[in-house]
């Protein structure tokens, strides 16, 4: 059995070391892994090629992946290897018709998209994974799959059956996992073949911007990687054989690129089918599918592996809580839920892309003139990066709302004056509560917080006028005339209960009996108890006189 030279052989290891089988060492698999090791889960990965991908494939990483993979100390890295792309220029033949700039995104740190191949992604996630104890055995496949009452059965390539109470397939689009578990994989294949070539180009395309040329037989897109090199994908004209990659590359560009563009060396090359696929579930009792085996997709937007990448970092911290705190298994439920609608957002949204690429006669003059008008308004500078970086998409949470903390949003990485920002309070991996209002005031008094506090479960920050320090009651956090407080759209009064995945659970004024019930609920499900206490009836509105709004 061949697997990754840094770690060590455990496939001998006793079944009860093992809690959490994943099946698939790609982004999805190993953001997963080192998500729940971070949190003490013993995981074993496990992956049926021989060694790791020497293929770029996926580049394109958003700030919601970037976030994610910043817990384990590698999402800086990762933006500053990365090409910083500012622009994205649409032309139709050799006319262009616009040209969008990548305005800083508000509200996180990782403020344009990054071109970086996803090797280099791996190869970081690897490294994550090792040092958060875990390790990865290549050259190991899941040979069958079953589940009995509490646990999953597991028979692999070597011979050896695994009981575990959890798997996990992240094995792509082809999932093993998927395919014994007995899962619809629902869809269509769009009927183009493209080609895709990275290599040296002597070109005047901008380094750091990534550009669609549409013509009458498809489109091409060229896009900077790091180290000089670019990258062209292009659909295969009807004729035309997938068979030479980068011969028809050549031959495409030749004929059909605006701006000058000679081929060099290759460093990489291939042909595809694309798809728009949604697996009927992503739970199946104890078994769980994530990333492409949940869900296949149009490059366009290069949103897949960061779909994938986001279901893995949103089911870690839930998984974790289900071992190890006894939190109900009916949160797997309610990720469910929550990735089956990202993803039939994002096959709906590549779908539209991809349909656009392809447009003709009439409805190519149509599109031309629409994409002309939405970049002569400046709609789509506006809109669009937002709109695919998903910062602003609302995942459907139930719970109370306060203004604009509303659950299922993402809560802003807004600066916190001191060199930090919002989102480094959730580094212990734990859930984030803010309590807006004067550090000397009864504050938290009405809700249900654990005792003895814990950071790794809940880090509890105050936010308002007073020096910044800690204690037991958390961490004190000076916000000088309410900067911070309103960046985030929130009153005096307040307190908003945010996930490890920075998604907003619950906010409400502490004078609403009702919503601090609410919060209390959420809090009695982060602890890990199947009821919440209920909150005093009495006194919840006196005893925060001091947490009353001050400005609107």
């Amino acid at each position: 059995m061949a697997q990754d030279a840094d770690t060590a052989d455990t496939a001998d290891a006793p079944e009860a070391d093992t809690e959490v089988l994943v099946v698939g060492a790609g982004p999805t698999g190993l953001t997963l892994a080192a998500g729940l090791l971070r949190r003490g889960v013993r995981v074993r990965v496990i992956d049926r090629a021989e060694r790791a991908s020497p293929h770029s494939k996926a580049i394109t990483l958003w700030p919601r992946a970037l976030e994610i993979f910043e817990t384990m100390g590698i999402g800086q890295e990762m933006y500053d290897r990365g090409v910083k792309l500012v622009a994205t220029s649409y032309y139709t033949g050799n006319r262009r018709i616009g040209r969008i700039r990548m305005r800083p995104l508000a509200g996180t740190r990782f403020q344009v998209p990054i071109s970086l191949p996803q090797t280099t992604t791996e190869e970081l996630l690897r490294e994550a994974v090792v040092k958060a104890g875990g390790s990865i055995e290549f050259g190991l496949a899941l040979e069958s799959l079953s589940q009995e009452e509490g646990h999953a059965l597991a028979r692999l390539s070597d011979g050896s059956t695994l009981r575990v109470p959890w798997v996990v397939g992240c094995d792509g689009a082809y999932s093993t996992v998927r395919e014994h578990s007995g899962v619809a994989f629902e869809g269509a294949t769009y009927p183009q073949t493209f080609v895709i070539v990275d290599g040296h180009y002597d070109t005047e395309y901008a380094h750091d911007e990534s550009y669609y040329l549409m013509g009458p037989t498809g489109v091409i897109v060229v896009v900077g990687l790091p180290g000089g090199l670019y990258r062209v994908f292009a659909s295969v004209p009807p004729g035309e054989s997938p068979e030479d990659p980068v011969g028809l590359v050549g031959r495409l560009l030749e004929k059909n690129s605006p701006l000058p563009i000679t081929p060099g060396q290759a460093s990489g090359s291939g042909s595809f089918q694309i798809h728009r696929k949604q697996a009927a579930r992503m739970r199946i009792g104890r078994v769980l599918l994530a990333g492409d085996a949940a869900h296949i997709h149009s490059p366009a937007g290069g949103l897949g592996l960061n779909t994938g990448v986001q279901d893995a970092g949103s089911l870690s911290w839930r998984l974790a809580g289900v071992l190890r705190r006894g939190v109900p298994e009916t949160v797997l439920d309610q990720w469910e839920a929550e990735r089956l609608f990202v993803a039939g957002q994002v096959i709906a949204e590549t779908d539209q892309q991809t349909r656009m690429w392809m447009l003709k006669g009439w409805r190519r003059v149509r599109r031309d003139v629409l994409i002309d008008l939405g970049l002569r308004t400046g709609l789509l500078e506006r809109v669009l990066p937002r709109r695919i970086a998903q910062l602003d998409l609302r995942l459907p949470v139930q719970g109370p709302a306060r203004r604009g903390l509303r659950p299922g949003l993402r809560i802003a990485d807004v600066p916190l004056g001191d060199g930090r920002r919002l989102h480094d309070l959730l580094a212990p991996g734990g859930h984030l509560l803010l309590a807006f209002g004067p550090h000397s005031g009864p504050g938290t008094a009405a809700l249900d917080l654990p005792s003895p506090a814990d950071p790794s479960l809940l880090h509890v920050v105050r936010v308002g006028r007073g020096p910044a320090g800690h204690g037991a009651a958390g961490t004190a956090l000076d916000d000088p005339g309410g900067r911070l407080r309103r960046a985030l759209g929130a009153r005096q009064g307040t307190v908003c209960l945010v996930r490890p995945d920075t998604v907003i659970a619950a906010a409400a004024a502490l004078g609403d009996p009702a919503g601090v019930r609410a919060v209390n609920a959420a809090l009695a499900r982060v602890r890990g108890t199947r009821t919440a206490a209920p909150a005093a009836a009495s006194g919840t509105s006196a005893n925060n006189d001091a947490w009353e709004d001050e400005t609107p």
